[in-house]
């Protein structure tokens, strides 16, 4: 596309998010200025229809965006985002002053972000925590509470622990169990949570004791308690505040949402699909550009953060015509909030 019909698809694309209606050549002529004459206008937007950046819902109606003509208005807008980053709006500035309370704990620091975010954006915001995949174990304690059944503790270097009770094959005498328990906390110890739900745990050593057996036994049962998705630590915000742009008048959208949102392990597994590769960069996937098919009415934008050494996600999911300028700047002043609470913890 030329320079100018770059301009004109950008007036479109800026006046669809601001009104979400179709937009007319003479609404184009004003936001311009009059810089452009309406007949150029016409032509251009005729062209750009040609080329599939525009579409007509009926004859006597403006035009809209399609994905492609919001992608060339997306991609124009990352090409300056290097200096546009550091111009964040006085209202999202202030929005973003008061940061988020220290003292609070890690679930409630990520529902304020997740708030944060939201109104930074004006759209759904996610936030996916750091996963404890790459988290080591540092020790293992077993406590009896019958002959068979045993209470597990898997204490993890970030000072997290998970617990479970395992019923065992056959009655065990605490000396053997207590031999067992030295076994295996120096098999798990060192362990990633990821290597043990992959079954590093299961080789242990067997000589064929007691102790040995029983061990095996632990091993196999305790695997259980990292095989559930309770480390899917997610928030979100904002959902309600979307339902009330048009795009929701149409219960489609609403049922694909719904769909989406009702499962965190399915939000976590459906945006490392989209966002697998590690960038400190700003990911864009609009419309139909979205393998997830539940997002395919949507926008949705992702980025990575790093929270103790660990990588998450934050991503914004609203319509199409979403204001992605904000959108960005919001992710921006996020990152740096999140970046300036882990300092202000540390100290």
């Amino acid at each position: 596309m030329t320079s100018r019909s770059l301009d004109i698809l950008e007036a479109i694309v800026r006046l669809n998010i601001e009104t979400g209606r179709a937009i007319s050549s003479g609404l184009v002529e004003r936001y311009m200025q009059r810089r452009v004459s309406s007949a150029t206008i016409r032509s251009v937007m005729k062209s750009l229809e040609s080329d599939g950046y525009l579409e007509q819902p009926h004859t006597s109606a403006g035009r809209l965006p399609t994905d492609a003509g919001f992608r060339a208005f997306v991609d124009r807008l990352l090409a300056g985002w290097p200096l546009l980053r550091h111009e964040t709006p006085p209202n999202l500035r202030h929005l973003a002053e008061k940061g988020i309370p220290r003292g609070i704990d890690t679930q409630d620091r990520f529902k304020a972000l997740a708030r944060l975010m939201s109104r930074l954006t004006d759209n759904v915001s996610i936030i996916v925590g750091p996963t404890l995949e790459p988290v080591r174990a540092v020790r293992v304690e077993f406590y009896p509470r019958s002959a068979r059944r045993i209470l597990i503790v898997v204490v993890l270097e970030n000072a997290e622990v998970r617990t479970g009770l395992v019923d065992l094959t056959e009655d065990i005498a605490i000396p053997v169990l207590e031999e067992a328990a030295r076994q295996l906390s120096d098999r798990i110890r060192g362990r990633t949570v990821g290597e043990i739900r992959k079954g590093a745990l299961g080789t242990v050593d067997l000589v064929g004791t007691p102790a040995s057996r029983c061990a095996a036994d632990l091993a196999r049962r305790g695997r259980e308690l990292f095989r559930d998705s309770s480390d899917v630590n997610i928030e979100f915000e904002g959902v309600g505040h979307i339902l009330e742009e048009p795009e929701f008048h149409d219960p489609e959208p609403l049922k694909a949402l719904i769909r989406f949102m009702e499962s965190p392990l399915q939000i976590r597994k459906s945006l490392d699909r989209l966002d697998c590769v590690s960038t400190d960069d700003i990911r864009v996937w609009i419309g139909r550009e979205n393998p997830v098919g539940e997002l395919r009415r949507f926008s949705l934008l992702t980025r990575r953060f790093d929270l103790e050494g660990r990588p998450g996600l934050l991503a914004v999911l609203g319509p199409r015509r979403m204001s992605y300028q904000r959108a960005f700047h919001g992710m921006e002043i996020l990152r740096r909030v999140i970046v300036d609470t882990q300092a202000s913890i540390a100290s």
